[in-house]
């Protein structure tokens, strides 16, 4: 996903099923890191819940 306005933001997200997943965290290149972490342990979370 491309976003047209500030200073390069990211968006994460994940597939599944041939469906995406956005995941509510992002950030810009300066939190990177930190975001990319966050994702991955969001995704874990979604990948465990899901069939609740």
């Amino acid at each position: 996903m491309r976003l047209f306005f500030g200073s390069g933001y990211r968006v994460y997200f994940g597939e599944q099923d041939n469906q995406i997943v956005v995941l509510l965290c992002g950030g810009d290149k300066a939190s990177q890191n930190k975001d990319i972490e966050q994702a991955k342990i969001y995704w874990q979370e979604y990948l465990n819940h899901e069939h609740l």
